[in-house]
C-alpha cells in the first residue's frame, strides 16, 4: 500500500510531503514535525502516510542529509523493514513488535548505541515520537535515558518538546534527572511544549522518587520525612533507596539509611536489591556503604545474578570488595556482633573453626555477648560444648557465664550444653566464677537459670514453651520456660504467675488459634494438637503460645473445628510393644574417651567424663515396620531405653543416630498421651533416659529448603517421588497434600508465598499478619506493597487479612511469590487452595504494574479472607521462573560485557 501511494505521488519532495518551504530553518521544522506526529497519534493521518513523512524528515532535519538533497534531489523515501535502522524503528509506534524481536538479545551497549550520522540513541528517538511502549520497554532494557545528543538534549528534553506528556511522565518516573542542561542552557522543563507538559512536571518534582533521582537531600529534610517509605515506586517497583544506589547518590543512600531507616532488602520487579543496582552502576562507596550496613548480598535477581555478579563489567572494580570482605576475619566479626557477615560471607568453612590460639569462633561470640552470631552458629551445627585449646579449656557455656551474659547462657542450655563439663580447673558451670565486673544482681540471675535448668532436667521437664504477650510484633518471645509433659492449664498458669508479677493474662492462642482446656486435667500438649491446624501426633517444640488478657478473638470460625485427641491406650501400646521388642544389655564404665553402642541401625554416643559409675544401660527396639503399633507409615524405629541404676551416674544423657536415615528425626513419648515430641534445637539429644522414643522419617522436598513430617501431611504421591509434573494450571512441579473437595470446598485459588513459609503454613495454615506461627516467627505483610493500618477499599487495614487469587499468574507476581533456585532452575512457590463458596471479598488489582493475562478480572483479581477455616491446601506449587538459570545467567553476562 505504502508503494502504491508512493507511485501516486512521485515527483513529491521531502518539503512538499511535509508541507513547508524549502528554505525552512531547523527549529521550524521541528515544529512541523512535532504537529505531524500528533496528528499521527490522533488518528489524523495513517501509518503509511506518517511513515512516508517520517523518511522526508530523516532526509531534512540533519544537515549533511539536508545539504546533500538539495544538491542531488535524491533521497530513499521507501525501503524494506530489515533494512530499518533500531533508530527508525523507534520512530514508527507501529513497529514496536519489530523493534523488540531486533533487541530481543542486544547488549547494552548495543540499546545505548548512537546513530552515526545523527548522534539519536533509539531511546532519543521513540521519546520523541510519543512512542510510549518502546521507551517503556526501552527503559526496562536499561537504556540510559541521560545520555545526551549532539545538542546535549536527553530524551526528557525531546519528549516534552515535542509535548508527549505521558513520555515525560515515563521517564521521570524512571528517575531521569529533570535538571539536565542543553546547549542552549534548558532543562526539559523549559521546552514544554504545552500545558500537559508542565503540569506533569509540577505534578511529579513533588513525589519523593523524582527528588531521590536528582538528590535533592535538602527536599528531604525540609519536608520533615523522618522514615524511609518503603513502597515501591512506579513500573520497576523501586524504592527511594534503590533510586539513589543506582544514581551514585552517596550522601542520600546514607541518608536514607542512617536517619530515615530504609529496608535495605527490598527487591524491584527485576529482583534487584539496592546493592544490585550500585553494583550495576560500578559506585564503589555505595557498594562498600550497603555491605558494611549488611545488605543481603546473596540475593539472586530475575536473571539469576548476585550483586557481585551485576558489577563484573566493572572488572575488579566491584570485585575486589567482595573479595575484601569475604577475606575478613571471622574471629573480629564474632567479637563485634557483625552478624550479617556469617549469614552472607561465611561460606563453607566449619563453624568449629579456631583460631591461633585455639579459641573457637563460638567462643568468642558467648564471650562477647553476641546473641546473634551464637545463636546462627548453633543453627549450623557448631559444637556447643567445644573447650579451648589451652588452660583452663572453658566451654562456651563457662566463658558466657565468666562475662556475665545472661541471655546468651539461656541460649546454650536452649541447645543442650552439657553442664557437667570440668576445666582443667575441675570447675563445672556451677562452679565457674564470674568476671569482677558482673554485678550482683547479673550473677545471681544467671545463677539461678543455671539451677532451675538443672532442677528441670531432674524433673523431666522437657517441653519448651516460649510465651509472647499479645502486643508483641517481633519474633523474640518475652518468656521461655520449660514444663513437664502433663503440665496442665493450672500448672502453667502457676509458673506464669512466678515469672509475670500482677499477671492479669490467662488466656492462650497458638498459631491464631484459642487454646481450649476442656477439663482441668486437660494437658497443654492436648489443648495444642487439639487447636493445630492438622491432625498429628507428632509435635515440635518449643511451644509458641501467645498470652492475651481476654479470651482470644480469633477470625476463625476454629471453635467448631477442634479436633479430638487420637485414641490411644497407653497399656495396650506398651504390653504390645514388650512382648514384640528385641532387647539388649549393655556394661558402661567410666571413661574420658567417647563411648559408642550399637543396636542394629542405632547409635548412642556418650561423651567422655559423662559416666560417672559402672552402669547397665538397656534399649529395647523394633525396626521398621512398626506400622500396626505407631499407627505411621514413616516410623522407622521405635525403642525404649532405660538405666537399672540411679540415673545419677550419668551424667550426661547421650547423642543418637540412625544409619541410612539422613532426614529421620527423634522422637519422644509423652507417656501416657497420644502425643510424641521433638526439640528443634536439640534433635540429636535424648531428652531423657527412662523412655519411649521413635524415628521418624520425614521428607526432603526441596534440599536444604524444605523438609516435611509425613504424619503431618496427606500426600498425594509417593514418598520417594513426592513431586510430580502438572500442565494445569501452568506447568509445574508439585507436592500434593490432599484431594480438592469440590463439595465443602468448591472454588479453587491461589496464594504465592516464600518458600521458608511453607512448613510453618502446612503445620499452621494461613494465618493474618501479626499472627505468631508454631515456629515462633510472627507473620507481617510486606511494608512495600500496601502498609499495615493502611485504608485501601474502604477498609480502615486492608492488609489485615488473608490474600488469595483466582488467577495463579497473579499469585506469582514477585509482590507475593519469592523465587528461589532449585537445581538450574529458578521456582516460585505457590499454594493451590480450596475455598468456601461466599467466603471472601472481590477486590481490584492492587499492584499497578501487573500485565493482565486473559483469564484475568482485573476487577475481581484479589480475594481477601478473614477466616482461615473457610481455606484448604490442596497442593504447593513450584513454577519456573527461569528454565536454565545457566543459561540465563550467561546471558545476562554477555549483555552487560559485550
Amino acid at each position: 500500500m505504502l508503494s502504491q501511494l508512493i507511485q501516486a505521488v512521485p515527483r513529491k519532495t521531502p518539503y512538499k510531503i511535509l508541507e513547508v518551504p524549502e528554505n525552512i530553518n531547523f527549529v521550524a521544522l521541528r515544529g512541523c514535525y512535532r504537529r505531524i506526529i500528533h496528528q499521527y497519534k490522533q488518528n489524523q493521518i495513517s501509518a503509511e502516510e506518517f511513515r512516508l513523512k517520517v523518511r522526508a524528515y530523516e532526509t531534512l532535519s540533519d544537515y549533511d542529509k539536508r545539504k546533500k538533497y538539495d544538491s542531488s534531489k535524491e533521497w530513499i523515501s521507501d525501503l524494506p523493514l530489515s533494512q530499518y535502522t533500531t533508530q527508525q524503528l523507534a520512530a514508527e509506534p507501529v513497529l514496536i513488535s519489530t523493534l523488540i524481536d531486533r533487541l530481543d538479545h542486544a547488549s547494552i551497549t548495543e540499546i545505548n548505541a548512537q546513530d552515526p550520522i545523527t548522534g539519536q540513541t533509539i531511546l532519543y528517538v521513540a521519546a520523541r515520537a510519543g512512542n510510549v511502549v518502546a521507551v517503556q520497554y526501552l527503559i526496562d532494557q536499561e537504556a540510559k535515558p541521560e545520555l545526551s545528543q549532539r545538542t546535549k538534549s536527553t530524551a526528557l528534553h525531546v519528549a516534552s518538546f515535542y509535548g508527549h506528556a505521558d513520555v515525560v511522565r515515563c521517564l521521570l518516573e524512571s528517575g531521569v534527572d529533570y535538571r539536565i542542561l542543553n546547549v542552549g542552557g534548558q532543562t526539559a522543563e523549559d521546552e514544554a511544549a504545552n500545558d500537559d507538559v508542565k503540569q506533569m512536571f509540577s505534578e511529579l518534582k513533588q513525589t519523593p522518587y523524582v527528588r531521590a533521582a536528582v538528590n535533592d537531600i535538602d527536599w528531604f529534610l525540609n519536608n520533615s520525612l523522618i522514615q524511609h517509605i518503603d513502597e515501591e515506586y512506579y513500573g520497576q517497583r523501586q524504592t527511594l533507596l534503590h533510586c539513589a544506589s543506582k544514581k551514585g547518590h552517596f550522601d542520600l543512600v546514607s541518608l536514607l539509611v542512617e536517619k530515615l531507616s530504609a529496608n535495605l532488602n527490598i527487591v524491584d520487579v527485576n529482583g534487584n536489591s539496592a546493592l544490585h543496582l550500585a553494583c550495576y552502576g560500578g559506585h564503589i562507596a555505595i557498594v562498600d556503604y550497603l555491605i558494611n550496613k549488611g545488605c543481603n548480598s546473596t540475593f539472586y535477581n530475575r536473571w539469576g545474578l548476585t550483586a557481585e555478579q551485576e558489577g563484573s563489567k566493572h572488572g575488579d572494580k566491584i570485585m575486589n570488595i567482595f573479595r575484601s570482605i569475604r577475606g575478613q576475619n571471622m574471629f573480629e566479626r564474632a567479637r563485634q556482633g557483625i552478624d550479617w557477615w556469617f549469614e552472607y560471607y561465611f561460606g563453607t568453612q566449619s563453624p568449629d573453626t579456631i583460631d591461633s590460639e585455639g579459641i573457637s569462633v563460638l567462643h568468642h561470640a558467648c564471650c562477647h555477648g553476641q546473641y546473634n552470631i551464637a545463636k546462627w552458629l548453633l543453627e549450623h551445627q557448631a559444637n556447643i560444648n567445644i573447650q579451648t585449646r589451652e588452660t583452663p579449656k572453658n566451654t562456651p557455656l563457662h566463658g558466657a557465664k565468666y562475662h556475665g551474659h545472661l541471655n546468651i547462657v539461656e541460649l546454650l542450655l536452649e541447645y543442650g550444653a552439657d553442664i557437667t563439663i570440668q576445666n582443667d580447673l575441675n570447675l563445672t558451670i556451677f562452679e565457674q566464677g564470674f568476671s569482677k565486673e558482673i554485678n550482683l544482681d547479673r550473677a545471681r540471675l544467671i545463677h539461678q537459670l543455671l539451677v532451675a535448668y538443672q532442677s528441670n532436667l531432674s524433673a523431666n521437664k522437657l517441653i519448651d514453651v516460649h510465651i509472647y504477650l499479645e502486643d508483641n510484633q517481633d519474633d523474640d518471645p518475652n518468656l521461655k520456660i520449660q514444663l513437664h509433659h502433663a503440665t496442665t492449664y493450672d500448672d502453667l498458669l502457676y509458673v506464669l504467675s512466678t515469672k509475670f508479677l500482677n499477671n492479669e493474662q490467662s488466656h492462650f492462642s497458638i498459631a491464631g488459634r484459642s487454646l481450649n482446656f476442656q477439663t482441668k486435667e486437660t494437658t497443654l500438649l492436648s489443648a495444642v494438637c487439639r487447636a493445630r491446624y492438622r491432625d498429628s501426633k507428632l509435635i515440635d517444640t518449643p511451644l509458641c503460645l501467645v498470652l492475651h488478657k481476654e479470651p482470644y478473638a480469633e477470625k476463625t470460625s476454629n471453635e467448631c473445628n477442634i479436633h479430638q485427641d487420637p485414641e490411644f491406650d497407653f497399656h495396650v501400646f506398651n504390653k504390645y510393644f514388650q512382648s514384640v521388642s528385641i532387647v539388649t544389655h549393655f556394661q558402661l564404665k567410666p571413661s574420658t574417651d567417647e563411648q559408642t553402642i550399637n543396636v542394629d541401625d542405632l547409635t548412642f554416643t556418650f561423651s567422655g567424663g559423662s559416666i560417672k559409675n559402672d552402669l547397665e544401660f538397656e534399649v529395647r527396639a523394633i525396626f521398621s515396620p512398626v506400622h500396626e503399633i505407631f499407627r505411621s507409615s514413616e516410623c522407622i524405629c521405635l525403642f525404649e531405653t532405660s538405666l537399672y541404676e540411679d540415673t545419677s551416674k550419668l551424667l550426661k544423657l547421650p547423642l543418637v543416630s540412625m544409619a541410612n536415615a539422613a532426614y529421620a528425626r527423634l522422637y519422644t513419648l509423652a507417656i501416657s498421651t497420644p502425643y510424641w515430641f521433638s526439640c528443634n534445637t536439640r534433635r540429636a539429644r535424648l531428652p531423657m533416659l527412662n523412655g519411649i522414643h521413635a524415628f521418624i522419617q520425614h521428607i526432603n522436598i526441596i534440599p536444604m529448603l524444605l523438609t516435611l513430617p509425613v504424619d503431618d501431611m496427606v500426600i498425594g504421591v509417593s514418598i520417594n517421588q513426592p513431586l510430580i509434573s502438572r500442565e494445569k494450571p501452568v506447568q509445574c512441579t508439585c507436592l500434593s497434600l490432599q484431594k480438592h473437595d469440590p463439595i465443602n470446598f468448591p472454588e479453587i485459588a491461589y496464594h504465592g508465598t516464600n518458600i521458608s513459609f511453607v512448613q510453618s503454613i502446612i503445620a499452621d495454615g494461613l494465618v493474618v499478619p501479626t499472627t505468631v506461627v508454631s515456629a515462633g516467627k510472627c507473620i507481617t505483610r510486606r511494608e512495600n506493597h500496601i502498609r499495615r493500618g493502611r485504608e485501601a477499599s474502604s477498609i480502615a487495614d486492608f492488609v489485615d487479612a488473608i490474600f488469595l487469587s483466582p488467577s495463579v499468574h497473579y499469585s506469582c507476581d514477585p509482590t507475593y511469590a519469592v523465587a528461589f533456585e532449585y537445581g538450574d532452575q529458578q521456582l516460585l512457590p505457590v499454594l493451590e487452595c480450596s475455598v468456601r463458596k461466599n467466603s471472601y471479598s472481590c477486590f481490584p488489582c492492587t499492584v499497578p504494574s501487573y500485565t493482565p493475562h486473559p483469564d484475568d478480572n482485573m476487577q475481581t483479581i484479589e480475594w481477601r479472607m478473614l477466616d482461615s477455616e473457610n481455606i484448604v491446601i490442596n497442593a504447593v506449587l513450584f513454577i519456573p521462573k527461569i528454565d536454565s538459570l545457566e543459561v540465563t545467567k550467561r546471558e545476562r553476562i554477555n549483555k552487560l560485557t559485550t
